[in-house]
């Protein structure tokens, strides 16, 4: 993360936003230890590897940095093109899912403001569920 040092980000997520230490651990495989030790300054380049290191840095920037800086329409948008171009799910599979019209969903990727709050919430629920069926 350009201009941000990766210990303070880290000490922000896991002070600021409460993110425990074993969370980390657990999304990442690297021991709760060394998460720590990395927080408080230790060298610990003897205890992963560097694309350990590396996805350690790019989390925790995602998180600190990416997520509050996107709003909430803008993830659900990028997690349909995501099913969209990854998984080649059609946007008429998703309108099924979601029981909202393709129509609906199409005009939502291009005009956020397009749907009621309600729908966003029914495409917001579909498409995190599935991504998150297809990513385990």
């Amino acid at each position: 993360m350009i201009g941000h040092e990766p210990k303070e980000l880290l000490k922000t997520l896991l002070n600021d936003y409460k993110m425990p230490a074993a969370s980390l651990s657990k999304i990442t495989g690297i021991s709760e230890q060394v998460i720590l030790d990395f927080a408080n300054g230790r060298n610990i380049q003897s205890s992963i590897t560097q694309t350990e290191m590396m996805d350690l840095i790019d989390l925790v920037g995602l998180l600190v940095i990416g997520v509050p800086s996107t709003d909430a329409d803008e993830r659900v948008s990028a997690i349909t093109q995501a099913l969209n171009n990854e998984f080649g799910m059609p946007v008429e599979t998703i309108s099924l899912f979601s029981n909202l019209e393709c129509e609906d969903i199409e005009k939502f990727m291009k005009e956020k403001d397009s749907l009621s709050i309600e729908k966003r919430y029914k495409l917001a629920v579909t498409v995190l569920f599935l991504h998150y069926i297809f990513k385990r």
